[in-house]
């Protein structure tokens, strides 16, 4: 159960990252960097403290790619077509889990075959489909189809230390996206900068690496539908924004599929 408490609040607190975005800056790509970077200066000191060894496997860099590919796929989708039909794509991620599942030879369970039409029909309730097939659909199907496979990657990291992983995730995102911020630097507030690199960053992806290791491919990502149902709720709880009946109705479908990949 350990392993499902820790992808649980891993989503919890990646779900209030609408906060420190919406009070950090307004290019999303150069949000990304400052999440990343920032995530990389608080874990920097913590790796050398925990004695962690620092080497660098073909595994760390599959998982580090896929990791940044699924943040900027999604960061895109979100500039070219509704925020919500985004999270929407983001989130078919366990659809590609499951048939990974599979192809790993994994008995699927009941429970699961349940849980995701279940969590993923509460997800259209809560959120906006886009009927135009455009580069931000693209976007987003290549970023639930990177999340599903970051998913898959973890499960294989048995040899390393979630510490070990988030920090080379964040490291190898702050690097490839250096370039961009210095041709697109601008001003940041500190506060909520550092906010963003630890809250929904460093803390969650640590959290959300070990929790998958624990638990069965399948049931991880299912688990973690609830970030986009508590990212709602911050939205109506800190910015006001008032949630419809679907909305309310898909977040409890959300709240059930979870409580089913939770059975034993």
């Amino acid at each position: 159960m350990r392993g499902e408490f820790a992808i649980l609040f891993s989503a919890i607190l990646m779900g209030t990252i609408s906060i420190f975005v919406r009070n950090t800056g307004s290019d999303p790509i150069f949000v990304a960097f400052i999440r990343l970077s920032f995530a990389t200066i608080f874990l920097l000191p913590i790796l050398f403290l925990l004695g962690e060894e620092f080497r660098i496997t073909r595994l760390h860099i599959a998982l580090a790619f896929f990791n940044l590919l699924t943040i900027v796929s999604y960061v895109s989708a979100i500039q070219q077509i509704e925020a919500g039909t985004a999270a929407l794509l983001l989130y078919t991620a366990p659809i590609y889990v499951l048939i990974l599942a599979i192809l790993h030879g994994e008995k699927i369970e009941r429970e699961t075959i349940i849980s995701i039409p279940l969590g993923l029909f509460g997800l259209y309730l809560m959120l906006s489909p886009y009927p135009e097939f455009n580069l931000g659909l693209i976007s987003g199907v290549i970023s639930g189809i990177s999340y599903a496979v970051v998913f898959a990657l973890t499960k294989k990291a048995k040899d390393f230390s979630s510490f070990n992983i988030t920090f080379f995730n964040v490291l190898f995102g702050s690097i490839i996206l250096l370039p961009y911020a210095l041709l697109n630097f601008s001003e940041f507030p500190l506060f909520w900068a550092f906010g963003l690199g630890l809250i929904p960053t460093a803390i969650p992806f640590t959290l959300f690496i070990y929790g998958v290791k624990k638990v069965k491919l399948q049931r991880a990502p299912i688990i973690a539908l609830i970030e986009p149902l508590f990212a709602i709720l911050v939205g109506f709880l800190y910015f006001g924004e008032v949630l419809s009946f679907s909305q309310l109705l898909g977040g409890f479908l959300v709240l059930s599929a979870t409580a089913l990949a939770w059975r034993k």
